[in-house]
């Protein structure tokens, strides 16, 4: 099971200290919660040019990284996120106005691009965006705040999703824990993002390791 490292801070500095730390452990992808505070109730870090001029001083860093895109303007935002150099655009159905915009820039520069749907979002909702996504992130919290529970009513949603989608890779975040992650995994996700269960006890890398395990 792969697991992908969130990263939920307000400020660049915290975030550095976390991508550095996910690095080391051995990391493939970073997952970096990205808000504006007008999609969701609380405002994140959000500035692309931070990350941008990141990694043109850390050439030497091998991580990937998703943008999960909680903001109101996906269209505008999404280009300067692919700009600074994400390897995947994941972006909110509830938000979406113009897909092939966005879907247009993505494949130019050989960016994936998944559609997140909030806790109450259908999978039909999802599933409209089939033919131009390359898979699909199920939140299973409100949109926003780390250190959520997870809603066990999403386990339901991801077994439609992929009984709906058999070929589509399915991301779940939100909540994800020790004692939920089988769970999740025995219901169809490809691929698990934790905060909270990776960063707030105990050791991050031990932490990263053993829920790549279960």
């Amino acid at each position: 099971m792969q697991v992908i490292p969130a990263i939920n801070e307000t400020d660049f500095p915290e975030i550095e200290k976390k991508i550095m730390s996910a690095a080391e452990f051995g990391a493939e992808w970073i997952h970096l919660d990205v808000s504006d505070g007008r999609f969701t109730g609380n405002k994140l870090w959000n500035n692309a040019f931070d990350l941008r001029d990141f990694l043109i001083t850390n050439k030497d860093i091998k991580v990937k990284f998703e943008a999960h895109l909680m903001v109101a303007d996906p269209e505008t935002d999404a280009g300067n996120w692919i700009d600074a150099g994400v390897k995947r655009i994941v972006v909110h159905a509830e938000t979406v106005r113009n897909i092939r915009v966005i879907s247009d820039r993505c494949r130019h520069f050989d960016v994936e691009l998944f559609i997140a749907g909030n806790p109450d979002t259908p999978v039909e909702k999802l599933l409209e965006y089939r033919e131009l996504a390359d898979g699909f992130l199920v939140l299973a919290v409100k949109p926003g705040k780390a250190g959520q529970k997870f809603m066990e009513d999403q386990l339901k949603k991801i077994r439609l999703l992929r009984a709906q989608a058999p070929d589509a890779k399915i991301i779940v975040d939100g909540g994800v824990n020790f004692e939920n992650a089988l769970q999740i995994k025995s219901a169809g996700a490809d691929m698990l993002v934790a905060a909270s269960a990776i960063w707030e006890s105990g050791n991050p890398a031990d932490n990263y390791r053993k829920l790549q395990f279960i």
